[in-house]
C-alpha cells in the first residue's frame, strides 16, 4: 500500500472505530433486558476489525522507520513531503486525541490500548521525519574561536572522559 493512500485510509479506519465505539454504547443503554443475554451484532466482530486496523498502523510505523532511514543520509529536500508530512503529523495528533478520549466498550480495552501505542509509534515516526526536514532548512550558526579543530577534540574527549567518571 502506497504511504500517500496507507496513512489518511489507517486514520479514517480509527476514527470510524470511535464513531463504533460510541453507537455501541448507545445501543446497550436501550437494550430491553431480554435481549441482554444475546449477543450485540458487530460486537463480535469488531475485536478482529481493531486488530486489522492495529495491524495497518504497524505496518505504516515499519514504512515510516525506512523513512527515517533514508532521511537521516539524504542530501536533497521535497517541499511536497515536508508539507504532507506536516499535515499528517496534525491529523495523527488530532486522531491520538480521539483515541484517549473515546468510550470504549471494556470488551475491547486491550485491542484499543494496542492501536493507541501502533498510532504513538506512528506518530514519533512523524515527528522525527519532521525533525529532519527542518534540518535542511536551519543553518547551523557558526562561532569564532581560536581553537583549533584539533585542540576542540581534545576538550571534547576531556569532557567526555571527566563525564565518564562522574557518572
Amino acid at each position: 500500500m502506497a504511504i500517500k493512500a496507507a496513512a489518511p485510509a489507517l486514520i479514517v479506519a480509527a476514527l470510524a472505530l470511535v464513531g463504533d465505539y460510541s453507537t455501541l454504547s448507545r445501543q446497550a443503554g436501550t437494550r430491553e433486558v431480554r435481549e441482554a443475554s444475546a449477543p450485540v451484532s458487530g460486537l463480535s466482530n469488531l475485536g478482529s476489525v481493531i486488530a486489522k486496523v492495529t495491524e495497518g498502523w504497524l505496518e505504516l510505523d515499519s514504512i515510516y522507520a525506512k523513512t527515517v532511514a533514508t532521511l537521516v543520509n539524504a542530501d536533497t529536500f521535497d517541499e511536497g513531503k515536508y508539507l504532507k508530512n506536516i499535515e499528517l503529523l496534525k491529523a495523527v495528533r488530532q486522531l491520538e486525541n480521539d483515541l484517549n478520549g473515546a468510550n470504549v466498550p471494556t470488551a475491547f480495552n486491550t485491542e484499543h490500548l494496542a492501536l493507541r501505542r501502533a498510532v504513538a509509534k506512528v506518530r514519533t515516526r512523524m515527528v522525527a521525519i519532521h525533525g529532519l526536514y527542518q534540518q535542511f532548512s536551519i543553518t547551523p550558526d557558526v562561532f569564532q574561536s581560536e581553537l583549533s579543530g584539533e585542540g576542540l577534540r581534545d576538550l571534547a574527549d576531556h569532557t567526555t572522559l571527566r563525564l565518564g567518571h562522574l557518572a
